[in-house]
């Protein structure tokens, strides 16, 4: 088994991901949001490229609440925005979930031609591992980066799971030097994770917004086993542990 990192979702087209497993991380927020609504109960969530794309298709759902920001801001109209604090069980139950930000859901969209796609989290971290491990393919961690930059709220995540499957793997894993770099990474930062992200660019960002408690949220490990999977445009629990 291969594990490998990919820092910015641009670089995924680059890569034939047909008997690949990729975890898609999303840190701050999309990822961890997700995996909130789905363990809250949320039925089907449809990740989209743009605010108009949420809207037309809100129009033809009207039962359908829509999630969404643009750096790090709620759309204006919109039910949510992006803190997994919205999307608690009352408000998302047996719901359906149109959701787009600036980052997230461009890079989950990015992994269409992937073998199975997994959504991924601090939150869910030991369920997507063995979840990504069980279809014996390589394994792909793929980071959103933030505006087409490195993140490295994400990077540590990719990190974290790359030593995880490892401590789970066989001997014949094998990881990129992209995965090497995140585990270093991950390892370096580990014993003060959310002091390192509140510092990071977009930890800041949050803070700044008054957002303190999403960023802690955000570095909290397998409060849930809930695995969401993308597949054919929608995002729902077929890969529930």
């Amino acid at each position: 088994m291969k594990i490998d990192v990919i820092f910015l979702p641009a670089a995924v087209s680059e890569v034939d991901m047909s008997n690949t497993t990729c975890v898609v991380l999303d840190i701050f927020r999309a990822t961890t949001s997700i995996v909130t609504a789905m363990a809250n109960g949320c039925k089907v969530l449809t990740p989209v490229l743009t605010v108009n794309d949420a809207q037309q298709l809100s129009n033809q759902n009207k039962t359908a609440l829509l999630a969404g920001e643009r750096q790090s801001i709620k759309i204006a109209g919109f039910d949510f925005g992006n803190s997994p604090f919205d999307f608690s069980g009352d408000k998302v139950r047996g719901r359906q979930i149109i959701m787009t930000t600036t980052n997230g859901t461009t890079a989950i969209k990015a992994t269409e031609g992937a073998y199975r796609t997994l959504i991924g989290s601090f939150s869910n971290a030991s369920a997507v591992c063995r979840q990504a491990k069980q279809y014996g393919k390589d394994i792909m961690i793929v980071c959103a980066g933030t505006d087409r930059l490195f993140s490295l709220e994400d990077a540590l995540c990719a990190g974290f799971l790359t030593e995880m499957l490892l401590s789970e793997g066989e001997s014949e894993t094998i990881l990129t030097d992209a995965a090497s770099g995140a585990l270093l990474m991950y390892t370096q930062a580990k014993d003060a994770l959310v002091d390192v992200a509140k510092n990071s660019r977009n930890g800041r960002r949050l803070c700044d917004l008054g957002r303190e408690a999403d960023v802690e949220y955000c570095f909290r490990i397998n409060l849930f086993t809930t695995v969401p999977e993308y597949r054919n445009g929608t995002i729902t629990l077929d890969c529930k542990e």
